[in-house]
């Protein structure tokens, strides 16, 4: 079939959107790509940078390249996570909720599996959904009760104070 243009309320609605300022274009342009031998965790860490930075929508889009083009990669599960954050710390957790499911299920014993069963409980709760954050933060605990104890508690106790678990 014919390819179909798009209506002009979309057309204009596109052209509206803000490009990025001046000033922000350079703030990321001033956030270095690691060059190093791994070619992966160069795009993992300049990916973590922007993140780091608070330049969320470029963290996005940098994670999202690392995630596709090294799906193998030894720091996988870091992105996936970390994918994730960049979508729940820029208040979009329907997004964010994704991500981290799909890293848990990716595989349950990745570093940041855990990171990503919490963050998906967090998710859960800002979008109220709180039997589901209630799920999901019971298995946090007892799939990864040290880390529950450990690592991540303070962001746990802080998540499950959100939400009244029966």
């Amino acid at each position: 079939p014919p390819v179909q243009t798009p209506p002009a309320a979309t057309t204009t609605t596109a052209a509206t959107v803000a490009a990025p300022s001046a000033s922000r274009l350079a703030a990321v342009q001033a956030i270095t790509k690691p060059q190093t031998a791994d070619a992966g965790d160069d795009e993992y860490s300049y990916g973590f940078r922007l993140w780091n930075a608070g330049f969320y929508p470029e963290a996005r889009q940098q994670l999202t390249r690392y995630v596709e083009q090294y799906p193998t990669h030894s720091k996988i599960s870091y992105g996936r996570n970390l994918l994730g954050r960049a979508f729940l710390d820029d208040r979009m957790p329907e997004d964010a909720a994704r991500w981290f499911l799909k890293n848990y299920q990716a595989n349950k014993a990745g570093e940041r599996a855990p990171d990503s069963l919490l963050y998906l409980g967090a998710s859960m709760v800002a979008l109220g959904d709180t039997k589901r954050a209630c799920i999901a933060l019971a298995e946090f605990s007892e799939t990864y009760p040290l880390v529950a104890a450990g690592r991540l508690a303070t962001e746990f106790q802080t998540t499950r104070a959100k939400v009244k678990c029966s």
